[in-house]
């Protein structure tokens, strides 16, 4: 399990210093806390969504009768070329090396009987690819190819779900990065989004930006119009031939499982991550829709729809005014009896999946509580910090301060105990002194904050594009302080020197 200490390597890996294009999720550091655990393979969190991350390789899937495929990676022109090899039957004794012949007649009946006598065969040249691709990712089109979808539905902001989410896919990715050949994503929440792709190195650090950094959360869930999307690329694109499909959502959605399996061919296979435990219960018409189609076998809750439609009739042909009452009365209550007795429905995911796997939801107090260890890592990050800041107050050094803060800010939050706390602030309050600095002006600087170093550090400047990623890092928090509004606030009026496209925006 890795430590606090390496909070800027992961940040530096999940894009969080450069590439900056918009505003960052809020409390987008969780992710490390949650990547923290999920690393740890004795955590019963690690464990359990293990099964689903580590999807089998095509080399342990099963095979046909008949030959090993040829491998697609050696080629073999036609060509004769000698080279010796043991002999692997009697039958090959007359072609062994003439020197095998002077072998005392002993040994040669006993290396014979063992097979271990030489032979010249013909063997044509081989010639291996040469591997361009980058340190720790290459494509191979026999490798694992997967399938994401990854909802971003309203409901996955409850509980930090979509934080533990973008948690369990940059675990996945990194996990299963030198495996995969090819992998592919989309969202969904009330629309299917686009689909992204990753084959190298680039491409997958593009697309690992790209959901680390989701904020548009939607409205409603179409996971089955999603999957039969993912289908249908499988289907159609002949390099996603053999895809699985790993599915991370929170929710409980009916499917048309006939429809779905119909699309499906032997070689899918989807597993599922559901996170949290909430249930849909049928409406009404649902309930009777599923009665109709012979989905529901409680009896009770079959006699009391045919009630219901039974009194439903006689309404429809009755006319005197009190008869019409007593009915009416009756459907309120035969309706009544029907809509206590929940129906859950939604568990087809479930059934379609060769592995499914349902977590429950992160207790925020626990999980993103600091221990003295961590804090004791987070004093070694801002004392390192201060260090750095003695020589020069570069922009990278900047943006290391943001999302430390944001960092600290987000674990304060969650810390109970109040020796703890007031380390925390110690740590806000230090990286504040530091803001002080690189403002230029001992105004700016926190009184409380301790002073361990009064040097006027040389200041380098910071380009068009360090401001802007400075200030969407700033931006993130929603508790800014006065240092940080000031800081803002500069940045802003240095932005408007080279007539930036920040110029309309607000703070």
């Amino acid at each position: 399990m890795s430590s606090e200490r390496s909070f800027f390597s992961v940040m530096e890996e999940f894009g969080f210093f450069s590439h900056i294009y918009e505003k960052l999720p809020e409390d987008f550091t969780a992710i490390f806390e949650i990547a923290r655990i999920l690393e740890d393979e004795l955590s019963p969190l690690s464990q359990k969504v293990g099964a689903a991350l580590e999807l089998p390789s095509i080399g342990g899937a099963k095979k046909a009768a008949g030959p090993e495929p040829e491998d697609r990676h050696r080629y073999s022109p036609a060509g004769d070329r000698y080279a010796a090899d043991l002999i692997t039957s009697y039958h090959d004794a007359p072609r062994v090396y003439p020197t095998q012949f002077l072998l005392p007649e002993e040994i040669f009946l006993q290396r014979l009987a063992l097979r271990e006598l030489w032979m010249p065969v013909v063997k044509s040249g081989v010639i291996l690819p040469v591997d361009d691709t980058d340190q720790g990712f290459g494509f191979d089109s026999r490798k694992q190819k997967v399938y994401i979808l990854f909802d971003t539905s309203r409901s996955m902001q409850a509980h930090h779900r979509i934080h533990l989410a973008k948690a369990i896919l940059y675990i996945f990715l990194k996990q299963n990065k030198s495996e995969l050949g090819h992998i592919s994503l989309r969202t969904f929440d009330d629309q299917v989004g686009e689909l992204h792709t990753a084959v190298d190195q680039a491409s997958y650090e593009a697309l690992m930006r790209f959901v680390l950094r989701i904020t548009h959360l939607g409205e409603g869930t179409v996971l089955q119009k999603a999957i039969l999307q993912a289908l249908d690329d499988i289907q159609e694109m002949e390099h996603l031939s053999g895809a699985e499909i790993l599915i991370i959502t929170d929710g409980a959605v009916l499917l048309e499982e006939d429809l779905i399996r119909s699309k499906m061919d032997e070689n899918i296979a989807i597993n599922a991550i559901k996170i949290g435990h909430v249930e849909v219960y049928a409406s009404e018409a649902q309930i009777a829709d599923m009665v109709a189609r012979g989905q529901i076998k409680d009896r009770i809750l079959l006699d009391l729809q045919a009630q219901k439609a039974d009194i439903e009739h006689q309404l429809r042909v009755t006319e005197g005014t009190a008869r019409r009452h007593v009915l009416e009365q009756m459907l309120a209550g035969v309706r009544t009896q029907i809509g206590q007795r929940k129906v859950p429905f939604g568990h087809e995911l479930q059934q379609l999946s060769n592995v499914y796997i349902n977590i429950d939801d992160l207790t925020e107090a626990e999980r993103f509580r600091a221990d003295p260890e961590t804090i004791g890592d987070l004093e070694v990050l801002a004392h390192a910090l201060e260090e750095e800041a003695k020589e020069f107050l570069t922009p990278e050094l900047t943006k290391k301060l943001a999302v430390l803060h944001d960092h600290v800010q987000f674990l304060q939050k969650y810390e109970t105990d109040s020796s703890l706390k007031e380390r925390l602030n110690t740590i806000d309050a230090r990286l504040r002194n530091l803001l002080g600095q690189f403002l230029g002006s001992s105004e700016h600087v926190e009184t409380n904050a301790p002073v361990e170093t009064a040097v006027a550090p040389a200041q380098l400047p910071m380009s068009e594009e360090d401001v802007r990623d400075l200030r969407f890092l700033l931006e993130a928090d929603h508790s800014l302080s006065r240092s940080w509004a000031i800081l803002l606030h500069w940045l802003l009026k240095y932005a408007r020197k080279f007539g930036s496209r920040f110029r309309k925006r607000s703070l």
